[in-house]
């Protein structure tokens, strides 16, 4: 690294990267069916992006297993890993990003990298938490532009459970489809501002890896149109009658959403080890206070790292959440006072787009940590 410690050389930790990366290609071999395509255009060197869509950590393991250079990733630093790969991802030694708050830092290693010809791993969607329906992130664009490096699209498929059906033996099949390569990006709209140019151009990026996704892994993932969320609250006598069914929080929408993207729920829970698990059960709860401590723990964190939700849901919807947290924990201590019980449905519509039918969904979406 330099004296400010902001860039880093390429290639780095060569020894331990080339072990990793042959181990990751030996388990692939052993656990799995892997179908590369086009795997003539995997780069020796660069300066190159290589983009891919994210459903689970196997993409970046494959990326790396099959590219003939030395990938360097990109790596979440606004969270602990996943505890079940977080010394792989220490070991490798990952950019940290910054996910939702400005990360110059992060970026400014990256650039480095495809400076000295180096070969850089980016996922455009940034995560995980509703995948093949995020929007492009603008950085795999202003990488691109300031380096004048390429990007090459590709895209997996076969990845969602595949590392938990590998585990088990199932040998999953897995694809991944290498694109053509596409130009480094350029200012085409003048009258656009930068950064309206660069959303283009991650849009763009991220169609054309859409394009090389096997059709069976779109659809699976894109079942949901038009969604609408919105929450039900109703306090109870302790023998089950409704006292008040018509208590409405301005920000209540933005909870459900919550309550239905199970990848955040999850990041919560064992990524950040806050006590949340009471938020998934809350029928006719006269004992609120592991409630009230829930949500309590999620607006503390946000004191900590504002950007959690508003990179991931958007500001406005983000901004909802934390405030919709502060509405629950004003009902919570009314319930306290009354000395009643408490009912909160979170509710999902949405347009199924295989049948077309209107499709209404109660109680929320969890993942099995909690």
């Amino acid at each position: 690294m330099n004296e400010n410690n902001d860039l880093i050389q390429y290639p780095r930790k060569v020894f331990v990267r080339r072990t990793l990366t042959l181990m990751g290609k030996f388990l692939l071999w052993l656990l799995a069916r892997v179908q590369v395509v086009g795997k003539d255009q995997l780069p020796k060197r660069g300066p190159i992006i290589l983009a891919g869509n994210h459903i689970a950590a196997v993409e970046a393991v494959m990326m790396a297993a099959y590219t003939p250079g030395l990938v360097e990733f990109f790596g979440n630093g606004d969270i602990p890993f996943d505890p079940n790969y977080a010394w792989i991802a220490k070991a490798y030694d990952l950019i940290p990003i910054n996910r939702g708050n400005l990360d110059r830092k992060g970026l400014q290693m990256a650039l480095h990298v495809l400076k000295q010809n180096g070969i850089l791993g980016i996922f455009p969607e940034g995560g995980t938490w509703n995948p093949a329906q995020m929007e492009a992130q603008t950085g795999i664009a202003w990488l691109s532009y300031k380096a004048q490096a390429p990007i090459l699209p590709i895209g997996f498929g076969g990845t969602k459970e595949a590392i938990g059906n590998a585990l088990k033996l199932k040998r999953p099949k897995l694809i991944m489809h290498v694109g053509n390569l596409i130009p480094p990006v350029t200012i085409e709209n003048k009258r656009l501002s930068l950064k309206e140019n660069l959303q283009l151009s991650a849009n763009h990026i991220l169609s054309e890896i859409k394009t090389l996704i096997p059709e069976e892994d779109v659809q699976a993932f894109q079942r949901r149109a038009d969604e609408e969320f919105d929450l039900e609250i109703e306090f109870l006598s302790l023998d089950g009658e409704v006292i008040d069914a018509d208590i409405h929080i301005e920000h209540g929408a933005a909870y459900a959403r919550l309550l239905y993207t199970p990848n955040l729920l999850d990041v919560l829970v064992r990524n950040l080890g806050l006590p949340i698990q009471p938020i998934k059960f809350v029928y006719k709860r006269s004992d609120i206070s592991p409630l009230l401590k829930a949500w309590e723990s999620i607006s503390d964190y946000l004191e900590v790292n504002p950007g959690f939700f508003t990179y991931r849901f958007g500001v406005d919807e983000g901004l909802g959440v934390k405030q919709s947290l502060v509405e629950l924990q004003e009902i919570g201590k009314r319930v306290q006072d009354l000395k009643c019980a408490l009912t909160i449905n979170p509710i999902r519509h949405y347009r199924n787009t295989a049948t077309g039918a209107q499709v209404n969904e109660r109680g929320g979406c969890f993942p099995d940590s909690l």
